[in-house]
């Protein structure tokens, strides 16, 4: 009897330590406290507002943040990046005239419209007045926008990761839209060695001809390509093809092919300068040393700080030796980029204003130039850079009769076969006398008149074919002159 009386003791204590256990209220959470969030107005009207949040007066509890993002390496960076500005290139580079295209993620757009949204989208310049593209990034890729105007204007700008773009042209202007705008860059995503850190606008005028543009109040006559960006309170301009022509509060400044100009601007107030100009100073690479040329509607290279300058007539060679085919004996007074030395020291590596590029000794050049800051040094001459994808190297016979193939690039050869009207070929070369370029038409490889041909690739970014045979009527040593006589983009426009 005892043992059973303490066995259902026994029990009863633990069914009730089980009931007194459920029983048990659960802890109440704590009320969370109110998030207020105040909208506030910023010094220069944006899509985004300003967010501020109130203090509470009870501690919150902290929001565990996301995982930096890790950097990738250079080689998968360039890898994502080169996927992007291919896809983009395909989509825009060669769009209508009048307007944005969009080749990349959507932009913010003002007035509010979703026009932009998807790849390849267009919308006319003069239904936007404000626009915002977001950070380049090699994940996702990012901002780019071409804009292009024509009229009085004929500019092909490209914008490159974040830049927000003002349209300045008031209702009562006669001059036409975004003729005058502001800019502000932005800075990249981190995570990437490849990107350009700062969001950029790249302004170029067609071959041969002149944009006038505002940029940031400073009246721009471009005659070649020109990036402007900002930077903590300044903008800058640098000047990586041809020259330009800055006017600032009636000071007039003339910017060479790597050179920069630099100017301090109120915060928040990017519609005039603070100061007058200075006077430039040499390229800063560093700002654009990742920037795709690729995707510019005229590629070009980015050159080196500082230029160079004839003093006589200098002899210009296909490599940097004195036994390097000569090319062109340039006359007094030209200026020139410089792409890069030679690893003695003895050469540069420069690209004239007609866009030709080749060597030269260091010693016979004058101008403004650090050898010092020349940070690309080679001795096998590389190729200019070139679109992406088909439009690098596709032509179609545009003759409605057809067009000759010949064996090299003059009237005077052997006409090989007549390529009918419609015929696509692939650009392969151009020839170092002759507007001709050379082209692979199925199986055969042969020589054709560009006039002849329909193609969207910039010739003058072809390489040259020295070993083709010269006719009688024609010299070993070019003269200088457009283009050298080389197979070049026509000068009353286009590439």
């Amino acid at each position: 009897m005892t043992w059973l009386c303490v066995w259902a003791l026994l029990v009863c204590l633990a069914g009730c330590r089980d009931m007194s256990a459920a029983r048990l209220p659960a802890p109440q959470a704590s009320d969370a406290t109110p998030v207020i969030l105040i909208l506030t107005p910023t010094p220069v009207p944006t899509l985004v507002p300003t967010v501020v949040r109130e203090p509470t007066a009870q501690p919150t509890v902290p929001v565990p943040t996301e995982e930096p993002t890790a950097s990738l390496s250079p080689h998968s960076c360039g890898e994502l990046l080169e996927t992007h500005y291919a896809a983009a290139s395909q989509h825009c580079l060669v769009s209508e005239t009048g307007g944005f295209c969009n080749g990349g993620l959507p932009p913010q757009v003002s007035p509010a419209s979703d026009a932009l949204d998807a790849p390849a989208a267009q919308l006319a310049a003069d239904a936007v007045e404000r626009l915002r593209s977001p950070p380049l990034s090699a994940a996702d890729g990012g901002g780019l926008l071409w804009l292009r105007l024509e009229g009085d204007i004929l500019i092909d700008a490209l914008i490159i990761g974040g830049l927000e773009m003002n349209n300045r042209v008031t209702s009562t202007s006669e001059m036409a839209d975004w003729r005058s705008f502001t800019i502000e860059s932005q800075p990249a995503a981190g995570e990437c060695p490849g990107l350009p850190p700062l969001g950029a606008l790249v302004v170029q005028g067609l071959y041969g001809q002149r944009a006038d543009v505002f940029i940031n109040g400073v009246a721009s006559e471009i005659n070649g390509t020109l990036i402007a960006l900002t930077q903590g309170e300044h903008t800058k301009f640098l000047s990586i093809e041809g020259r330009s022509v800055l006017v600032a509060f009636g000071q007039t400044v003339t910017l060479e092919v790597g050179e920069q100009l630099e100017l301090l601007y109120q915060p928040g107030d990017w519609t005039r300068p603070a100061q007058l100009p200075a006077s430039p100073t040499l390229l800063d690479a560093e700002l654009i040393r990742h920037m795709p040329v690729a995707l510019f509607g005229r590629p070009v290279p980015i050159p080196q700080p500082g230029y160079g300058q004839t003093q006589g007539l200098v002899n210009m060679r296909a490599a940097p030796s004195l036994s390097g085919r000569l090319l062109y004996q340039v006359p007094a007074g030209e200026t020139m980029g410089i792409l890069g030395r030679s690893s003695d020291g003895k050469w540069l590596h420069i690209r004239l204003g007609n866009g030709e590029t080749g060597w030269m000794s260091a010693e016979l050049l004058a101008g403004k130039q650090d050898a010092a800051q020349i940070q690309a040094i080679y001795d096998i001459t590389p190729e200019p850079p070139q679109r992406y994808g088909d439009y690098a190297h596709l032509a179609t016979v545009a003759v409605p009769r057809g067009s000759n193939l010949r064996e090299a690039p003059d009237t005077s050869f052997r006409v090989l076969r007549t390529l009918p009207y419609g015929t696509e070929v692939s650009l392969r070369a151009r020839s170092p006398y002759s507007p001709w370029v050379q082209v692979k038409a199925g199986d055969e490889l042969g020589w054709m008149a560009l006039f002849t041909l329909q193609t969207e690739a910039v010739i003058s970014s072809l390489p040259i074919n020295y070993d083709v045979p010269l006719p009688t009527r024609a010299t070993a040593t070019p003269s200088f002159s457009f283009g050298g006589g080389h197979a070049y983009p026509n000068p009353d426009g286009g590439y």
